[in-house]
């Protein structure tokens, strides 16, 4: 039995970084596969690891009457207070500016599937945690703040799929190397990039390879 999940997210301003943009952070066009399950566990996780959440497929989506068919991106900058100053600019107490392109006025529709291991003795993480994650997103209830990328850019809407938005089926991309997790394991990895080569968006939507 498939134990599936899908919810709608928004924002005026989302980053998902690609990592060979260096120190100016430059997002990738769509979410990748490790922000989507961030989203996810946003709203529900098992801390114990006995079930979780693995995304499937994002659809990028645009309101009912629009133009679609692109992707919009925006300069952001911001005042950075961390560990990467110079250390003059440190012995200060100074912040410095710190630029990047953002996405902007995004929503996408994820979906996955709760993976684990078949239930034993009476129970059955994966229905749990497929149980948790709907009561939540009924009542707007949710484990963190869902943000889209950076903690900065929290979702203006996370919850069912509205109507009065579609999936954008005139956009088309081909992203030559996308990241698909930083982690060896879904659940309690350590570092180890994986990436998929030649990821497609085909009408509006990016299916992610097992």
């Amino acid at each position: 039995m498939n134990y599936e999940l899908q919810f709608e997210v928004a924002g005026p301003l989302a980053i998902f970084t690609r990592p060979d943009s260096g120190g100016t952070p430059t997002s990738y066009p769509v979410p990748t596969w490790s922000a989507c399950k961030g989203l996810f566990e946003a709203i529900a996780l098992l801390s114990d690891g006995s079930a979780w959440i693995c995304p499937t497929k994002v659809e990028v989506c645009r309101r009912q009457g629009q133009s679609g068919g692109a992707v919009r991106f925006q300069k952001y900058a911001t005042n950075y207070g961390g560990p990467l100053r110079k250390g003059q600019v440190i012995s200060k107490g100074a912040n410095m500016q710190f630029f990047a392109t953002a996405l902007a006025d995004v929503c996408y529709r994820l979906h996955a599937e709760v993976r684990g291991p078949k239930a034993t003795g009476g129970v059955n993480a994966r229905h749990q945690l497929q149980e948790i994650f709907k009561r939540r997103l009924a009542r707007g209830q949710c484990h963190h703040t869902p943000a889209l990328g950076w903690r900065e850019f929290t979702c203006s809407y996370w919850g069912p799929f509205r109507h009065e938005y579609m999936v954008d089926v005139d956009l088309d991309l081909i992203i030559p190397s996308m990241l698909v997790t930083p982690w060896n394991h879904s659940v309690g990895g350590s570092c180890a990039h994986r990436f998929m080569q030649d990821a497609r968006v085909e009408r509006g939507v990016l299916t992610f390879a097992e």
